[in-house]
């Protein structure tokens, strides 16, 4: 939908894409169909319904938010991790692993998942830096 549409307006002048299924006249009967009762003059200044267009404004009210960003941490690199509970015992454990494995001197890449569900492979060394940023940054919000 973009300003410039068609659209109804109601008797209070809110946009609506679709006129409602039933209307009630002012002698308290009803219409229904608005494809017939749209056609009818006599229904519509009674029930307040009116032919317009979209405006920018209209455009927005009518438009659903966009989701909420999960809660995360954005990376020196520009990508984020997310900072729920759940992903930071996660992150925490692989880092347990990971650097378990390079006390034994065992090769490794760490693959990590932003919230964007991009995956990212790191080094230990990277993957440390990363961590050590990663654990500040909680420790700051839970201050």
């Amino acid at each position: 939908m973009i300003a410039g549409e068609p659209c109804w307006r109601d008797a209070s002048g809110a946009a609506a894409l679709d006129l409602p299924w039933r209307v009630v006249m002012p002698d308290g009967s009803t219409r229904t169909d608005p494809s017939q009762w749209a056609e009818d003059a006599a229904v519509l200044a009674a029930t307040g319904w009116v032919r317009s267009t979209l405006t920018a404004e209209d455009v927005a009210a009518l438009s659903p938010p966009p989701p909420p960003e999960p809660p995360g941490w954005t990376t020196p690199a520009g990508w984020r991790l997310s900072t729920t509970p759940e992903a930071v015992s996660s992150l925490t454990s692989l880092y347990v692993l990971a650097a378990r494995r390079e006390q034994l001197g065992i090769p490794q890449t760490i693959n990590l998942t932003d919230t964007n569900g991009e995956q990212h492979s790191l080094t230990f060394s990277e993957f440390d830096a990363l961590m050590l940023a990663y654990g500040a940054a909680m420790e700051a919000a839970n201050g």
